[in-house]
């Protein structure tokens, strides 16, 4: 009878035991997860939007001048919000790729710093994390001067449909009567969002839109509510 070392075997095999038990109790902590309520910090509440633009004039507001452009890749938005905005005030109509290749850059820089590198002489300032009200606020008084406004917020993403993702894209019109708000959408065509809508997204609140994976990371760490890029 031939003889033979089980030794390589059994070592396979607990090895093989020990990826099983590390992928199910991974699939424990995810499941588990899920359970688990959002980080409360995100949410946004929309029972006030009357309250807060009842008292702002003008009510409606278009800017001319903004030129739409579609990001050529799922990572492109923050790139392509950034051309808008270098277009609307430069007066000028670059494609993304083209202000691309101007920054040197593949669009991984912080979106306001790209925008400040754009328009020297204009103060970029990014905000997060304030009351809606003061977002609303913020975003109308600066239409009201002529400016739009780099909004990072949720959106469907066609990459990945039918999930939402976290976007860049451009603010340049609103309408407080029938309380909508206009979007330049980098994904490469204009909106009307209904403020409420608008309001969640920029909250991230409605989380059974977005990816199993991006839930599961919500649940443990703080994500940034109403960030926005105002240009002065």
């Amino acid at each position: 009878m031939d003889s033979f070392d089980k030794t390589p075997t059994k070592k396979k095999g607990k090895a093989a035991k020990r990826i099983l038990l590390v992928a199910a109790s991974l699939l424990v902590l995810f499941l588990v997860s899920m359970l688990l309520p959002a980080n409360a910090d995100v949410y946004t509440n929309t029972d006030s939007i009357s309250d807060a633009i009842g008292s702002l004039e003008p009510r409606v507001i278009i800017l001319d001048g903004i030129l739409v452009k579609e990001q050529p890749d799922d990572t492109s938005c923050g790139v392509t919000t950034v051309t808008v905005m270098s277009n609307y005030y430069n007066r000028t109509n670059y494609e993304v790729n083209e202000i691309l290749d101007k920054l040197g850059s593949k669009g991984n820089t912080d979106m306001a710093e790209l925008i400040q590198k754009e328009l020297p002489g204009n103060e970029v300032v990014f905000r997060s994390n304030v009351t809606d009200d003061e977002m609303i606020r913020d975003i109308h008084a600066s239409l009201v001067g002529g400016d739009p406004v780099a909004v990072i917020f949720g959106a469907p993403n066609p990459y990945n449909a039918p999930y939402y993702d976290s976007h860049g894209s451009v603010a340049y019109g609103i309408d407080l009567d029938n309380e909508t708000i206009t979007i330049a959408n980098s994904y490469g065509f204009s909106e009307e969002i209904p403020l409420v809508d608008f309001l969640n997204r920029m909250s991230y609140a409605e989380r059974d839109k977005y990816t199993s994976a991006q839930r599961f990371v919500w649940k443990f760490i703080t994500v940034n509510k109403n960030m926005y890029i105002l240009v002065k």
